[in-house]
């Protein structure tokens, strides 16, 4: 397995979740400089299926019993779901949202809108045993068909479908369920075992060239759909929309084949910040809307295309340096 490559993709997967969260405020506007905002969007919407495709490719290559994918993978999301659901219902009332509380309501809506992620993970963490089986002992004809029909389904018949509702009909989109996330995600996941099990690897140059035309692609048919529209639309941008597929397989090829070098500190800094990873997913949150609400910036202006990242950026550095702190606290170490 090329460890190096995954940690690192891991770390950009990691800090592309942030970038997205802090394009989401001046995406959902128009403004003078709304066109990087869409850049943005385009660029951070591809972290989720960046996440799964690397689960894939390190856990539906394993002879795990179904005990062990409990206690190894989804007691490590459980356990620090829990307590941070906790900490961002706490959060939210210091805050003034006052979110009914009951272990119900928890079971299928998130504490916090960025949580929805790791209930679609525990899911498929509950598949795993299944899709283990199927990827290495299918053949590759079945496995072939699975992931077409995958894409047919979830990916271009959802994108029509969703045309439909929205431009035609004129409905909103509908919200997505936990078991419609996996239904639309679960194809990143098969793919990236898919991935390893056949030693998959197109040259960077092609992954690159397909990945820059490909996201230049969707952000053009987003710029240009919402203005149709007189306000922002999310159709293109949804997370298995065909072009954001194309997108999200390129970059990740692109990055797991590209020939790395790095020192021994550097090699040392990619692993210890890929460990702190799911810490700095369920922390970043609450960083980024401090960072907002203290700098006061707006992202209306071109200056966003320097400003957006580097805040981003920052919340990474300050979500780390909290993870680090927090793991050595006895007891705290399980929920980052």
């Amino acid at each position: 397995m090329k460890t190096i490559n995954i940690k690192l993709l891991t770390l950009v997967a990691t800090y592309l979740v942030i970038l997205l969260h802090t394009a989401a405020t001046p995406f959902s506007y128009f403004h003078i400089a709304w066109s990087v905002s869409v850049m943005y969007e385009v660029t951070g919407r591809i972290a989720f299926p960046l996440f799964l495709l690397i689960a894939g490719y390190i856990s539906l290559n394993k002879n795990e019993s179904l005990l062990s994918t409990l206690k190894h993978r989804v007691l490590n999301l459980v356990i620090p779901l829990i307590a941070w659901s906790a900490i961002y219902l706490l959060y939210g009332r210091l805050n003034g949202i006052s979110t009914p509380f009951s272990l119900l309501n928890l079971l299928s809506m998130p504490a916090w809108p960025h949580l929805w992620f790791i209930y679609t993970m525990i899911l498929l963490y509950l598949l795993t045993p299944l899709l283990n089986t199927f990827i290495q002992n299918g053949s590759r004809q079945r496995i072939n068909y699975i992931v077409t029909v995958w894409f047919a389904l979830a990916s271009v018949y959802m994108l029509f479908d969703n045309m439909k509702l929205n431009l035609l009909e004129g409905h909103a989109l509908p919200a997505r369920s936990n078991i419609d996330m996996v239904v639309y995600l679960s194809g990143f996941y098969i793919i990236g075992g898919v991935i390893r099990r056949y030693d998959i690897n197109p040259k960077v140059t092609i992954s690159a060239v397909i990945f820059i035309l490909s996201a230049v692609l969707t952000a053009v048919m987003s710029y240009s759909l919402s203005l149709s529209t007189f306000s922002p639309n999310e159709i293109f941008l949804f997370y298995s929309a065909p072009t954001l597929v194309v997108v999200s397989l390129a970059f990740f090829f692109m990055l797991l084949n590209v020939p790395l070098t790095f020192s021994r500190k550097a090699t040392g800094a990619i692993r210890t910040l890929s460990k702190l990873s799911l810490g700095i997913f369920f922390v970043h949150m609450l960083i980024l809307e401090l960072l907002l609400r203290l700098l006061d910036i707006k992202f209306d202006s071109y200056s966003a295309i320097v400003t957006m990242p580097l805040v981003a950026l920052l919340c990474f550095l300050i979500s780390a340096a909290i993870c680090l702190l927090l793991r050595r606290i006895p007891g705290v170490r399980r929920i980052v």
